[in-house]
C-alpha cells in the first residue's frame, strides 16, 4: 500500500558503468511498494555518468541536479537536500554495496524517529580504513557526545522537517557529510534510530576510497572540520 512519498537522492561522480544497473534494480523491486522518486546529484563527471542518466530519465521519475565542476561528496548532497520536496528523504551511494531491499528496513521504521541511520552489520572495506573509522569515531563521540556505530555511513531516512530544517550551513567536512549532518540534528534534539545493514564488495565501477598514504591529510582535513562544527554549534 502506498502512503507517504519518498525520494532517493544518490549524489554519483563517474558512475557510468554503475549508476544504470542500481536505478533500474531500485525501481523493479520498489515501484508497486512505495510511491517514490530518484533525485540524482551529479557532481561533474568526466565519463558518460549525465549522458546515462538523461537516457534514465525518460524511463524513471527521475531529476538530475548537475554540476560542470566537482562539487565534492559533501557539497554535493547537500545541493539534493535543498531541491528535496518529498515526506521523506533516503539519501544511499550509487556504488551497489547495498542491497536496495533493505530500503524497506528503513521505510518500515519512518515512525520511530527522526532520522534512520544505517550501519554497517559486517564492513566491507579496507582494515585501515576500519582503523581510521573507529578512531574518528572516538574523537567524535568525545566532541558532540553523539554515540552511533558507524556515523559516517552513507544511508539514511530523514523526515521532510528534519532536512528542511538543516539546509542553512555549508559542509565543513569535504568527505564527511554524515559525521557533520548527525551531529547537527543530534544539536536540535532531532531523534536518530539506527538499524544494521548488509554492506557487500563494489561490484561495478570503480571505488572512491582513499588509499593509505592519503591517511594523514585526511585525518587532518576532518579534525579541522570537526572543530569548526563544534564551534559553531556552540555559537548558536
Amino acid at each position: 500500500m502506498k502512503t507517504n512519498n519518498l525520494q532517493i537522492l544518490m549524489p554519483v561522480h563517474n558512475e557510468a558503468d554503475n549508476i544504470e544497473k542500481k536505478i533500474t534494480k531500485i525501481n523493479k523491486i520498489l515501484k508497486k511498494k512505495i510511491k517514490f522518486s530518484f533525485l540524482i546529484c551529479e557532481d561533474g563527471s568526466r565519463d558518460k555518468t549525465l549522458k546515462v542518466l538523461t537516457k534514465l530519465k525518460k524511463k524513471f521519475n527521475l531529476k538530475i541536479i548537475s554540476k560542470k565542476e566537482k562539487q565534492g561528496y559533501s557539497k554535493a548532497v547537500m545541493s539534493g537536500i535543498k531541491k528535496a520536496s518529498a515526506d521523506y528523504l533516503l539519501i544511499m551511494d550509487s556504488d551497489g554495496q547495498c542491497d536496495p531491499k533493505q530500503i524497506f528496513k528503513f521505510w518500515n521504521l519512518r515512525n520511530n524517529g527522526d532520522i534512520i541511520a544505517g550501519y554497517r552489520i559486517k564492513r566491507r572495506d579496507f582494515l585501515y580504513r576500519k582503523f581510521f573509522s573507529d578512531f574518528a569515531k572516538f574523537v567524535y563521540r568525545v566532541f558532540f557526545k553523539v554515540s552511533l556505530k558507524d556515523p559516517s555511513f552513507a544511508f539514511s531516512l530523514i523526515k521532510s522537517r528534519v532536512y528542511k530544517s538543516l539546509i542553512n550551513f555549508t559542509p565543513s567536512m569535504p568527505d564527511g557529510f554524515f559525521w557533520e549532518y548527525n551531529a547537527r540534528a543530534s544539536h536540535k534534539g532531532y531523534k536518530i534510530l539506527e538499524v544494521g545493514i548488509q554492506h557487500k564488495k563494489r561490484r561495478f565501477g570503480n571505488t572512491k576510497i582513499f588509499h593509505f598514504w592519503a591517511l594523514p591529510s585526511i585525518a587532518l582535513i576532518n579534525l579541522i572540520g570537526m572543530i569548526k562544527i563544534k564551534f559553531d554549534l556552540i555559537n548558536k
